[in-house]
């Protein structure tokens, strides 16, 4: 067990704290004290106590200083302005005065004083004088200034920053504002500071719950970085890259977060005319690659085709005319054998012409150009394709059909040339009262091949010209692995974009 002190004790046992009176312990226990510095004033302001505590911070002795105005603690531009008569002007009527400021030692030197003033008063409520005290918070002080130099070095760097720099609160209102913010978003610290950052977002951002999913996300992961569309005061649209981290306390809990936003709008619009320009030498090499295959087509087999044609006609206006029977049949044949010839290069010419663009797709509309295109596919392979759809009421336009029509032709294309095995491809076409959501798929896998053309992915022009054409219509698209193997494309587009209004 711990032992309890004891009390000192003098003759007879009798405590020695007990033998001093009240007055004389309290006189004590005041001048032992040596942190604050505790006196009296008379009702004129002459010191008339003193205590160890007031020698240590102004370094008086009692006799030096006993008898004196207390305003020699005062500076001189103090004095002059006749502050220490107003402070105990002001204790008088209030009865307490506290207040800090600089005072003066012995010794000239000067330290930071927190001060309290109170008045003493008699049962009859006759000021009899005034006690007071005296802390120095010189170190204090001298810390929180250098806190608030700190601060202010870096409030400095945050406003000579340009991006923009703020903290949020854990429901997401602007708790500070840098420079930067108020260049890049055009609101000052006092029109923000306070409001939710919510206001920052596009109308489609806040229907979807992109700020509030930010934010979960943060906490969650602890930081995030996104990019997307932000608003300015003005209401002009910004591309940014955003940073946001949550910020915990010492107890772990979530004190808010600290947000990092860039204006990408210029880098974004280089990235996109970058991709401009791969994507149109893409284009014009895959327009060479079909010049190529459609010159090769006509000589290799439309040539051959009217040049045996015209050497027939040849040989057919030259010779003389049948004499007997046989040469009638001879006649027939070759004759024959020309109008084969004829409907041969018709084919070819149908075929070399529905590659370029089906004519079932202006007479008919979409969905029987798909069925016309999964029917050519069947045939060509060995492929099983099914085709899903319920658009059958949908009235696609020029836009959109094309677009589709491409889509799912270049994903046909891609499969047999880049899926290893694959035995059945999937094509669905969905229609919702506001989307339109194409999705191929199928069961192979991918041919070792180049980088480009590995696991079964398109080529890059195949890839580019798909996003592309997905862009332009406003939509969405995910190309990848899909699960259970196989490789898909899914896409999705409003429907206002590729239906022609009114006729559905």
């Amino acid at each position: 067990m711990t032992s309890q002190p004891t009390p000192s004790k003098g003759q007879g046992d009798v405590p020695l704290l007990s033998l001093v009176t009240p007055e004389e312990r309290y006189r004590v226990m005041i001048e032992s004290i040596k942190d604050y510095a505790i006196f009296l004033l008379d009702v004129k302001g002459r010191i008339a106590t003193w205590n160890a505590g007031a020698e240590r911070i102004k370094g008086y002795r009692a006799e030096e200083i006993i008898g004196r105005h207390f305003s020699v603690f005062y500076p001189e531009d103090v004095v002059a302005r006749g502050y220490p008569a107003e402070e105990l002007r002001r204790a008088a009527e209030l009865g307490r005065w506290e207040d800090e400021g600089w005072r003066v030692r012995k010794d000239g030197s000067r330290f930071w004083a927190n001060v309290v003033i109170t008045a003493l008063r008699d049962k009859a409520g006759e000021l009899l004088g005034f006690a007071k005290i005296t802390r120095d918070l010189t170190e204090r002080r001298r810390n929180e200034e250098q806190l608030r130099q700190s601060e202010e070095r870096m409030r400095r760097l945050m406003d000579a920053v340009e991006d923009a720099i703020f903290m949020l609160n854990p429901q997401g209102q602007v708790t500070s504002w840098n420079g930067g913010a108020t260049r890049l978003l055009g609101f000052h610290a006092t029109e923000i500071i306070g409001r939710h950052f919510s206001r920052f977002y596009p109308i489609e951002g806040i229907s979807a719950g992109e700020p509030e999913r930010e934010l979960a996300d943060a906490a969650a992961y602890g930081r995030i970085e996104r990019e997307g569309w932000r608003l300015r005061k003005d209401g002009s649209r910004f591309c940014a890259n955003v940073v946001v981290t949550a910020v915990y306390g010492m107890s772990g809990d979530l004190m808010g977060y600290a947000k990092v936003v860039r204006d990408i709008t210029e880098r974004n619009q280089l990235r996109q005319l970058q991709y401009a320009s791969e994507l149109a030498a893409r284009i014009e090499a895959t327009r060479e690659d079909e010049k190529k295959r459609i010159a090769r087509e006509l000589h290799d087999d439309l040539g051959q085709q009217l040049t045996a044609l015209k050497m027939d006609l040849t040989a057919l206006a030259s010779s003389d005319a049948p004499r007997d029977e046989d040469e009638c049949n001879a006649l027939r044949l070759r004759a024959e054998a020309m109008r084969e010839a004829v409907d041969h290069a018709i084919a070819s010419v149908r075929r070399l012409a529905a590659g370029l663009r089906p004519a079932v797709l202006d007479d008919l509309g979409l969905l029987p150009a798909l069925e016309w295109l999964v029917d050519d596919f069947r045939q060509r392979t060995r492929l099983n394709i099914e085709i899903v759809s319920n658009a059958e009421d949908v009235v696609f336009n020029d836009a959109g059909s094309t677009a589709i029509f491409r889509i799912v032709q270049e994903a046909l294309t891609n499969v047999v040339r880049h899926a290893h095995r694959a035995t059945m491809v999937q094509i669905e076409l969905i229609c919702t009262a506001t989307m339109c959501d194409v999705a191929i798929s199928d069961n192979g896998s991918g041919i070792e091949t180049t980088l480009d053309a590995q696991e079964g992915r398109p080529s890059p022009s195949g890839l580019a010209g798909i996003r592309d054409r997905v862009r332009r219509l406003g939509g969405t698209v995910v190309i990848g692995s899909v699960a259970g193997g196989g490789f898909g494309i899914r896409l999705s587009v409003p429907r206002e974009t590729v239906e022609v209004p009114g006729l559905s």
